[in-house]
């Protein structure tokens, strides 16, 4: 009886950290900054400080480019759209320009 309760317990143990360990990498993903769909709103040139590049081959679900403003915020938008192209044409040329 007793090296059967014994067994459980370690059983019980394991199964316990088996779920502390999924919990902790799902909650690591879940605090990446991706972004999960894009803002319709052409943002102005003029309001643009940089931007990154979101890849769907990595953590995040979808391709996106999320540009930074001027004010500190952050828009996810669409690299597949002439506008978001043309605006990362701009902004290249302006970062270029102030690296010189």
């Amino acid at each position: 009886m007793i090296g059967c309760s014994s067994k459980s317990m370690v059983l019980v143990s394991l199964l316990g950290l088996l779920v502390l360990l999924l919990c902790g990498t799902s909650e690591a993903q879940s605090n990446q900054d991706c972004c999960l769909s894009y803002t319709k709103v052409r943002l102005p040139r003029w309001a643009l400080k940089g931007y990154t590049e979101q890849l769907s081959s990595e953590v995040c679900d979808i391709p996106a480019i999320i540009f930074h403003t001027s004010s500190g915020l952050k828009a996810c938008v669409n690299p597949k759209e002439g506008w978001v192209k043309k605006h990362l044409l701009f902004l290249s040329h302006k970062l270029r320009k102030m690296s010189a």
